[in-house]
């Protein structure tokens, strides 16, 4: 099932080194985000939008307050997914073990492993790469790849860093589309999603919900909420007043 995700007055800070002064990045933000709904942070580089999203999937600690999931007092941990700028496969592995390795993580799959990595495959069109290796795909095929993966684990939260920015504009259009429809069509419940990203047009595409952080304070400067109908088709004219609303609120 999906999970909420409650980030509670959360600090963060970077102690001074030798290559680097002190940088405080956030200084307590607060955020909550309902179970299923998919929510992009954006704002200037530096900002701290991944350094949120590495918080929220455990890669990294804050310096001060939590970042809890589901209701208060809840003990379950979230199956997590992370797709990340870089597809990050495995090269020695094919197509299909690159998938189906994400199901050691959770301790079993419903059904047969290589019939639910066939179904995943599917979805994401490379069923007939299944036995390839990763360096005979395309950028675009391994963040496909990437994707299934993803999914694999029918994950409670989504975390998703810039996973279309190293792509050119006709490929990664075709991938949005393709995450649009494997969210909507997660099994059970969609779960929870939080996207990083810079193009502004893919955050009013993808999310319920757009979190615009500040540049200097790490603080949350506007919300916005996006009241378009999903499918979604992104030449919609309403998603490009989204984007005019992100702009007014980044400047």
């Amino acid at each position: 099932m999906s999970s909420s995700i409650a980030i509670e007055g959360v600090h963060k800070r970077f102690e001074a080194s030798s290559h680097a002064p002190a940088l405080t990045v956030f200084g307590g933000i607060d955020m909550h985000i309902p179970a299923g709904q998919l929510v992009a942070l954006v704002g200037p580089s530096g900002c701290g939008k991944s350094t949120l999203l590495n918080m929220i999937a455990g890669l990294d600690r804050p310096s001060g307050g939590a970042i809890r999931f589901g209701a208060a007092g809840a003990t379950h941990e979230p199956a997590l997914s992370v797709v990340f700028q870089q597809p990050r496969l495995i090269d020695w592995l094919p197509v299909e073990q690159n998938v189906s390795i994400a199901f050691d993580r959770v301790g079993g799959v419903a059904g047969d492993r290589d019939a639910v990595t066939q179904d995943l495959l599917a979805k994401v069109g490379l069923l007939a790469q299944r036995r390839s290796y990763p360096q005979f795909l395309s950028g675009g095929q391994k963040q496909r790849v990437a994707i299934a993966r993803a999914f694999a684990v029918r994950p409670d939260v989504l975390l998703l860093d810039e996973p279309f920015s190293a792509l050119d504009e006709l490929t990664a259009r075709k991938l949005r589309e393709l995450l649009q429809d494997m969210w909507l069509g997660a099994e059970g419940e969609r779960p929870t999603g939080v996207l990083v990203t810079h193009n502004m047009l893919e955050a009013a595409f993808l999310c319920d919900r757009i979190v615009v952080i500040g540049r200097h304070s790490g603080q949350i400067a506007a919300t916005i909420d996006v009241d378009v109908p999903r499918p979604r088709n992104p030449d919609d004219p309403a998603l490009f007043d989204v984007h005019r609303a992100i702009m007014r609120a980044l400047e």
